[in-house]
């Protein structure tokens, strides 16, 4: 990529915010509604890995929302939820400033807040 990204932190002010006029919106939607959505370390480090050796050069979310068609060890419970789907990137060979998508390895399965919401605090 030929621009630097502002990765700096955003502000806990804006980010709480942010969070709260999402909710406003979601919320007209209370059987889809979900807050947030927490994937372990170990799925996050797999995808960094692959990225540090160079397979990938981003990763993209995607917004989504669970169907009667559930992936492997979702809990039925989940269908008309929102989640996230994890999609990591590989840059275009025509343009470094457009990145492809790996759907080879799109990654889910996260816990979804309200449900498992322990520790949240925006």
């Amino acid at each position: 990529m030929s621009q630097k990204l502002n990765s700096e932190p955003i502000d806990k002010k804006v980010a709480q915010a942010m969070v709260d006029a999402y909710a406003v919106e979601a919320r007209k939607f209370p059987q889809s509604f979900t807050k947030a959505v927490w994937f372990p370390a170990e799925q996050i480090l797999e995808i960094a890995k692959l990225m540090s050796e160079g397979k990938y050069d981003g990763l993209r979310l995607y917004f989504a929302q669970y169907t009667d068609v559930l992936p492997e060890g979702v809990k039925k419970g989940s269908v008309g939820k929102n989640t996230l789907l994890l999609v990591p990137t590989t840059a275009c060979e025509s343009n470094d400033e457009e990145h492809e998508d790996d759907l080879d390895d799109i990654g889910n399965r996260g816990q979804s807040c309200p449900e498992y919401c322990e520790g949240t605090q925006l």
